[in-house]
C-alpha cells in the first residue's frame, strides 16, 4: 500500500519508547558503521536528512557535531522532531518538503542521509537529481533501502506487518522495492559513482521490558535492507 499518511496519524508515538518506529533507533547504529567507512567525521559538516520523520538520525548527526538539515513532508511529524531536539539542545533546521522538491540551494550540503525513504517515494529519478543538485561536487549520498526479492516480501510485509504488526500494515509496497542493480544503474544515470553496497540484518534479540530489541550488523548478503554509498560528480 506504501501508505504515507500513516506517519503523520502517528506522530505523537515517534518517541515513544513501547511505540511503532523505535525499530528504527535500533537500525542507526549498523547504519553509520557501514556510513564512518566514507565519511568518518561528521564534526562540522553540513548534512542534509532527507525523509528525516521525527528526527532519529537527524538528532544522531546533531549530537555527532553535524550541521544538520532534516526534510520531511509531514507537518505533525516535523513539529515532533522540532520539540523533541528542542528539548535535547539540539539545533536542528527543519523543513516542509518532499525528495523530488528539496527546499534547499543548489550545492547547499557535503552529504544527504536518506534511510527508509527511496522505496516510499513517487519518483526515484527525480529525487536522486534532487539530491545531485543539492549536494557540492564529490559530496556524499547515503541511504538505504529495502531489496525486491521473495525473502524481502516475506520478512517485510508478511512477518512484521501482517503477522507480529512490529510495522504498521500497508507501510511498505513491495513493487515499490529496489533491486540494487537497478539503484547502481539509477545512479550512474544521474550523475553519481556508487561506492559500495552491503546487506545488513539482525544479529541478535534481546527483551527490554514488554518488547523485543533487535541488534544490527553488517553482512554481504543483500536479500531483505540494504545500505550503500555514492559521490556526487
Amino acid at each position: 500500500m506504501n501508505n504515507l499518511q500513516q506517519y503523520s496519524d502517528m506522530a505523537d508515538s515517534w518517541w515513544d519508547d513501547s511505540g511503532p518506529f523505535q525499530d528504527l533507533v535500533h537500525m542507526i547504529p549498523a547504519r553509520f558503521e557501514f556510513f564512518d567507512r566514507t565519511l568518518c567525521d561528521w564534526n562540522g559538516k553540513r548534512v542534509l536528512d532527507l525523509g528525516c520523520g521525527g528526527g532519529f538520525v537527524s538528532e544522531f548527526l546533531a549530537a555527532r557535531g553535524a550541521t544538520v538539515v532534516g526534510v520531511d513532508p509531514s507537518a505533525p511529524l516535523l513539529n515532533v522532531a522540532r520539540g523533541h531536539s528542542s528539548g535535547r539542545g539540539l539545533n536542528i533546521d527543519y523543513k516542509v518538503g518532499t525528495g523530488e522538491a528539496i527546499p534547499a540551494a543548489e550545492g547547499a550540503f557535503v552529504g544527504v542521509v536518506c534511510v527508509d525513504v527511496l522505496e516510499h517515494v513517487a519518483d526515484l529519478s527525480k529525487v536522486l537529481q534532487e539530491v545531485r543538485r543539492v549536494l557540492k561536487p564529490q559530496g556524499l549520498f547515503f541511504y538505504d533501502t529495502i531489496n525486491r526479492t521473495t525473502f524481502s516480501f516475506l520478512w517485510m510485509i508478511v512477518a512484521l506487518e501482517w503477522i507480529s504488526g512490529r510495522i504498521p500494515r500497508g507501510t511498505h509496497d513491495w513493487r515499490k522495492f529496489i533491486r540494487p542493480h537497478e539503484l547502481l544503474d539509477l545512479l550512474n544515470k544521474n550523475g553519481f559513482k556508487p561506492t559500495e553496497q552491503a546487506g545488513w540484518n539482525i544479529s541478535s534479540l534481546t527483551r527490554e521490558k514488554f518488547r523485543i530489541k533487535p541488534k544490527f550488523k553488517i553482512t554481504r548478503r543483500m536479500s531483505g535492507v540494504y545500505v550503500g554509498a555514492a559521490v556526487r560528480d
